[in-house]
């Protein structure tokens, strides 16, 4: 960056690992942008594929679909999503049956909804954004 140019400001909600999200991008918030757009296409694309696996009874393939998309939670700073997909992954691999970790999905997909909502939010802020540096 060279003196004259001004500093893009941008701040990430406070509800996101804002510290990890500015390591991760720093000043590149087109990158950051289409990760995010990234990271919600997957979502709302493998959780309804998650739904089918549970309600099939398939664990080993819910299993599958959730430490694939357990990553995408830290690519947004939803750090503390993260680690709950972790968990429950490692419960899957422990239940004998669906029913056992019906609780515990139920909660898995409110905050997978609700954190889709947050994702669109902080891509909408990113978008208005990025579009005064085009």
């Amino acid at each position: 960056m060279n003196k004259g140019e001004p500093q893009i400001l941008f701040a990430f909600s406070p509800e996101l690992d804002t510290a990890f999200l500015q390591d991760l991008y720093g000043d590149d918030l087109h990158q950051a942008e289409m990760i995010f757009e990234s990271s919600l296409n997957q979502l709302k694309a493998e959780l309804p594929v998650a739904e089918t696996k549970f309600h099939d009874g398939d664990l080993s393939g819910l299993k599958k679909i959730i430490h694939k998309l357990k990553p995408v939670f830290g690519y947004v700073g939803m750090n503390d999503l993260q680690e709950r997909y972790r968990e429950f992954e490692d419960g899957c691999g422990q239940a004998q049956s669906v029913a056992e970790i019906e609780p515990t999905f139920s909660q898995i997909i409110r905050i997978s909804e609700q954190a889709i909502q947050k994702i669109e939010e902080e891509l909408n802020r990113l978008k208005q954004f990025n579009i005064q540096f085009l």
